[in-house]
């Protein structure tokens, strides 16, 4: 692993249209909550903020996705946001966009970038 990466998970520990909830300490020090999800091919991570009300998403840990597991829903309004790109598509924030966090997959594993203070 280079060591401006921190291993999130191996990539074999989600399944598709799976989440995985993380944390990570941004460039500013402050605790992040975030989301994984793997689509068929790859892995986005988003902030676990809601646009609309900037409040956490999940109803219970690593539950984020839609009954059919089609989208992302926030648990508090039931707004709907796409896997690919985050864009609200259904709820009081239709087309604001969950803010993505740039991930890596290497050898098998998901990495975020060391954050610069």
């Amino acid at each position: 692993m280079p060591a401006d990466l921190n291993k999130i998970c191996n990539i074999d520990d989600l399944e598709a249209s799976q989440c995985r909830q993380f944390n990570y300490t941004d460039a500013s020090g402050a605790l992040v909550e975030a989301m994984l999800v793997k689509t068929a091919g790859t892995v986005k991570a988003y902030q676990n903020a809601c646009p609309h009300w900037e409040v956490e998403m999940n109803w219970k840990p690593d539950e984020f996705l839609s009954p059919e597991r089609t989208h992302i829903i926030c648990a508090v309004h039931g707004a709907l946001f796409r896997l690919d790109d985050g864009l609200c598509v259904f709820g009081p924030c239709v087309r604001q966009k969950l803010k993505p966090i740039p991930v890596q997959v290497l050898d098998g594993a998901v990495y975020l970038p060391v954050q610069e203070r």
